[in-house]
């Protein structure tokens, strides 16, 4: 048989996704998780709101409970970027790798919840929404929508994305079993927003619980990429916040 003058050249071999070390928990990240448990854990948030002449500082009580998160959010933030922003700009780089199918995760994985959400939600009837969500309904109609995406969808997002994310599930998978760490971390990121609410209803803790699967999920499939479960998140507030702008001042009170 005939041979070729020269051997075929040989298909490069596909560059594999790198996994982001999270590394160990240092002195600067028990110091951010240390001030998110007494912030919003412990209610010292609150301590804002009871300084002389705070609240009537405000027209109504919904800003007043907004600018007591505004200034919550602003040290927490400022604190995330101190810490942990190298991780975060590092993390940056799954978006290397399989760019098309993480791109189109992003809006599929926000839909999929969706999806999934609702028909969770009509399976087990009489939808309740927490007191998390009605809070952010009443602030929507006094804070404007700049202020507002500033906090909820570029603040909010990074701190959580840190807390629930990074730590739980970044650090804390050096101990233990990685999808362990998903289940804690989508437990609590559940909790979280029902601390203070003096009540728990399953239905209204579906759309956290399956947004915290999610964005789990996929910050261990991008190999634990902050900078993709952060963008996750941040479509997905964006999204719902602008929703309910363009929505709610046509829905009756």
């Amino acid at each position: 048989m005939h041979q070729p003058p020269y051997p075929y050249p040989q298909p490069l071999p596909r560059e594999r996704q790198p996994v982001f070390d999270s590394g160990r928990m240092r002195g600067g990240d028990w110091v951010v998780l240390a001030l998110y448990i007494a912030l919003f854990i412990f209610g010292a948030a609150q301590l804002i709101g009871m300084l002389p002449g705070f609240i009537e500082a405000f027209p109504t009580q919904e800003s007043a409970l907004f600018a007591v998160n505004l200034i919550v959010y602003v040290i927490m933030f400022t604190g995330v970027m101190i810490v942990a922003f190298d991780a975060l700009r590092r993390s940056f780089a799954t978006f290397k790798y399989y760019p098309w199918a993480k791109a189109l995760m992003i809006p599929g994985g926000w839909f999929g919840t969706l999806i999934i959400g609702a028909v969770l939600l009509m399976s087990m009837g009489n939808p309740v929404k927490s007191e998390n969500q009605l809070a952010i309904e009443g602030m929507t109609r006094s804070v404007p929508f700049i202020t507002m995406f500033v906090v909820t969808a570029i603040m909010g997002p990074l701190v959580e994305e840190y807390i629930f994310r990074h730590l739980l599930i970044g650090k804390l998978s050096r101990k233990l079993n990685v999808w362990v760490c998903v289940g804690i971390s989508a437990v609590l990121f559940t909790s979280l927003h029902f601390i203070g609410a003096g009540s728990f209803d399953l239905t209204s803790a579906i759309p956290y619980t399956t947004l915290g699967i999610m964005i789990s999920v996929a910050y261990v499939l991008t190999g634990k990429s902050l900078a993709y479960a952060y963008v996750l998140h941040f479509f997905n507030n964006a999204v719902a916040l602008s929703l309910s702008y363009l929505l709610l001042p046509f829905l009756p009170n």
